[in-house]
């Protein structure tokens, strides 16, 4: 049997990783839908293969529910677990960011040409107080946008910086060779909306590889 220290070294280590993160995030985002393999595989662009490896290890300490029905194998979040508000809201500040600050956004999809998260956040280095870089580019007025965005501050605990461009403002100031700009496209960021592609050609900027991923 394990000692108390031993296994609060593991269960510190099981929340950290990108991919844990987002299993964690699908399955505590709605924790009254249960999930099969292949469709965690699909909504997380994770391989199977490591799925079931991270399922296993969130089940072996009860943070997950697998449940069998025939053939077919289901997870879901245990929210009989005595951690499970407190890990909850955890994924929601770190795994969850993205999908809350997507929805909180949704209302104006069709008025924003790209929305993306770059800076700490998006590559990685952050901190816990860490702020979260917001570019919009669109026809929403910045009002608007700090509206939407009330909310999910809250959820997420980490307040949001957004930047709001036109699409002829930020096409233009591209093409005058905006440093800062130009900085962010080449940077990591996780697109909200639209696509990375159609991004770095706007401005003639050839995008890093990797350097865009969807949430």
């Amino acid at each position: 049997m394990r000692s108390k220290s031993s296994a609060a070294e593991t269960l510190s280590d099981l929340l950290l990783g990108q991919t844990r993160g987002r299993i964690l995030a699908l399955l505590f985002g709605a924790p009254d839908q249960a999930f099969f393999v292949r469709e965690i595989s699909r909504r997380t662009a994770v391989s199977v293969g490591t799925v079931q490896r991270e399922l296993e290890k969130l089940a072996h300490f009860e943070l997950i529910l697998r449940t069998t029905y025939g053939r077919q194998v289901f997870y879901q979040a245990n929210q009989s677990h005595p951690i499970f508000f407190e890990l909850r809201s955890l994924v929601a500040k770190t795994a969850g960011v993205y999908d809350l600050m997507t929805e909180a956004l949704t209302p104006f999809a069709g008025q924003m040409a790209f929305a993306f998260v770059y800076g700490s956040l998006a590559n990685g280095g952050e901190k816990a107080g860490s702020d979260v870089d917001l570019m919009v580019v669109g026809s929403v007025p910045m009002d608007d946008v700090l509206m939407l965005l009330s909310s999910a501050e809250k959820e997420i605990g980490r307040a949001v910086n957004p930047t709001v461009y036109s699409v002829s403002e930020f096409r233009k100031k591209l093409q005058e060779g905006n440093h800062f700009l130009s900085a962010v496209l080449r940077g990591k960021k996780v697109m909200l909306f639209g696509d990375a592609d159609e991004l770095g050609k706007m401005g003639g900027v050839r995008l890093a590889q990797g350097g865009a991923q969807q949430p």
